[in-house]
Protein backbone atom coordinates (compact mmCIF):
# COMPACT_ATOMS: atom_id res chain seq x y z
CA UNK A 1 0.00 0.00 0.00
CA UNK A 2 2.61 2.05 0.90
CA UNK A 3 4.67 1.53 -2.69
CA UNK A 4 1.31 2.20 -4.22
CA UNK A 5 0.92 5.59 -2.28
CA UNK A 6 4.71 6.91 -2.99
CA UNK A 7 3.92 5.74 -6.83
CA UNK A 8 0.98 8.24 -6.75
CA UNK A 9 2.88 10.71 -5.47
CA UNK A 10 5.28 10.82 -7.65
CA UNK A 11 3.02 10.88 -10.37
CA UNK A 12 1.73 13.74 -9.18
CA UNK A 13 4.67 15.19 -8.59
CA UNK A 14 5.12 14.74 -12.62
CA UNK A 15 2.30 15.99 -13.46
CA UNK A 16 2.94 19.05 -11.70
CA UNK A 17 6.50 19.40 -13.27
CA UNK A 18 4.54 18.94 -16.49
CA UNK A 19 2.06 21.45 -16.21
CA UNK A 20 4.37 23.53 -14.89
CA UNK A 21 6.87 23.31 -17.93
CA UNK A 22 3.59 23.06 -20.65
CA UNK A 23 2.49 26.50 -19.13
CA UNK A 24 6.51 28.06 -19.15
CA UNK A 25 6.55 26.58 -22.91
CA UNK A 26 3.35 28.74 -23.57
CA UNK A 27 4.41 31.97 -21.98
CA UNK A 28 7.45 31.44 -24.12
CA UNK A 29 5.61 30.99 -27.62
CA UNK A 30 3.54 34.03 -26.96
CA UNK A 31 5.93 36.32 -25.95
CA UNK A 32 7.96 34.95 -29.28
CA UNK A 33 5.16 35.40 -31.41
CA UNK A 34 4.20 38.85 -30.39
CA UNK A 35 7.88 40.35 -30.40
CA UNK A 36 7.84 38.78 -34.18
CA UNK A 37 4.63 40.89 -34.98
CA UNK A 38 5.59 43.74 -32.99
CA UNK A 39 9.14 43.72 -34.92
CA UNK A 40 7.17 43.46 -38.41
CA UNK A 41 4.91 46.47 -37.29
CA UNK A 42 8.02 48.20 -35.96
CA UNK A 43 9.97 48.12 -39.41
CA UNK A 44 6.85 48.19 -41.46
CA UNK A 45 6.38 52.02 -39.69
CA UNK A 46 9.60 52.53 -40.38
CA UNK A 47 9.76 51.50 -43.99
CA UNK A 48 6.58 53.47 -44.45
CA UNK A 49 7.98 56.22 -43.16
CA UNK A 50 11.38 56.68 -45.11
CA UNK A 51 8.96 55.81 -48.06
CA UNK A 52 6.52 58.67 -47.11
CA UNK A 53 9.44 61.04 -46.97
CA UNK A 54 10.67 60.05 -50.39
CA UNK A 55 7.21 60.75 -51.67
CA UNK A 56 6.46 64.08 -50.45
CA UNK A 57 10.06 64.96 -51.78
CA UNK A 58 10.01 63.76 -55.29
CA UNK A 59 6.33 65.80 -54.81
CA UNK A 60 7.91 68.86 -54.22
CA UNK A 61 10.65 68.59 -56.88
CA UNK A 62 8.67 67.08 -59.63
CA UNK A 63 5.61 70.30 -58.62
CA UNK A 64 8.93 72.97 -59.16
CA UNK A 65 10.02 70.99 -62.08
CA UNK A 66 6.43 71.44 -63.21
CA UNK A 67 5.43 75.04 -61.57
CA UNK A 68 8.60 76.20 -63.74
CA UNK A 69 7.73 74.41 -66.80
CA UNK A 70 4.06 75.94 -66.84
CA UNK A 71 5.27 79.32 -65.45
CA UNK A 72 2.55 79.20 -62.85
CA UNK A 73 2.98 77.65 -59.55
CA UNK A 74 -0.76 76.64 -58.85
CA UNK A 75 -0.70 74.53 -62.26
CA UNK A 76 2.58 72.87 -61.23
CA UNK A 77 1.84 71.94 -57.37
CA UNK A 78 -2.24 71.63 -58.53
CA UNK A 79 -1.11 69.44 -61.18
CA UNK A 80 0.61 67.30 -58.89
CA UNK A 81 -2.32 67.74 -56.38
CA UNK A 82 -4.75 66.19 -58.57
CA UNK A 83 -2.27 63.27 -59.07
CA UNK A 84 -2.86 62.34 -55.46
CA UNK A 85 -7.05 63.15 -55.42
CA UNK A 86 -6.91 60.80 -58.44
CA UNK A 87 -4.90 58.26 -56.41
CA UNK A 88 -6.55 58.76 -53.33
CA UNK A 89 -10.05 58.56 -55.22
CA UNK A 90 -8.76 55.19 -56.20
CA UNK A 91 -8.10 54.21 -52.85
CA UNK A 92 -11.32 55.07 -51.60
CA UNK A 93 -13.01 53.37 -54.11
CA UNK A 94 -10.47 50.45 -54.21
CA UNK A 95 -9.76 50.33 -50.83
CA UNK A 96 -11.13 46.48 -49.59
CA UNK A 97 -9.50 44.82 -52.61
CA UNK A 98 -6.26 47.24 -52.98
CA UNK A 99 -5.31 47.83 -49.49
CA UNK A 100 -7.42 45.61 -46.59
CA UNK A 101 -7.79 42.25 -47.79
CA UNK A 102 -3.74 42.63 -48.72
CA UNK A 103 -3.15 43.91 -45.75
CA UNK A 104 -5.16 41.32 -44.04
CA UNK A 105 -3.86 38.02 -45.69
CA UNK A 106 -0.07 39.06 -44.84
CA UNK A 107 -1.15 39.74 -41.23
CA UNK A 108 -2.88 35.98 -41.11
CA UNK A 109 0.37 34.98 -42.96
CA UNK A 110 2.71 36.27 -40.22
CA UNK A 111 0.69 34.47 -38.00
CA UNK A 112 0.52 31.12 -39.01
CA UNK A 113 4.07 31.28 -40.92
CA UNK A 114 5.66 32.27 -37.04
CA UNK A 115 3.11 29.25 -35.78
CA UNK A 116 4.35 26.70 -38.73
CA UNK A 117 7.91 27.54 -37.73
CA UNK A 118 7.35 26.95 -34.20
CA UNK A 119 5.93 23.17 -34.83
Amino acid sequence: MKLKLEKIEELITDLKSYTNSSIKIVKLETVQHTSSIIANMISGLVVGMVIFLFVLFLSLGISIFLSNLFDSYYLGYGSVAGVYLLVGIVFIVGRKKILFNPIRNKIIHSIFQNHVNNE
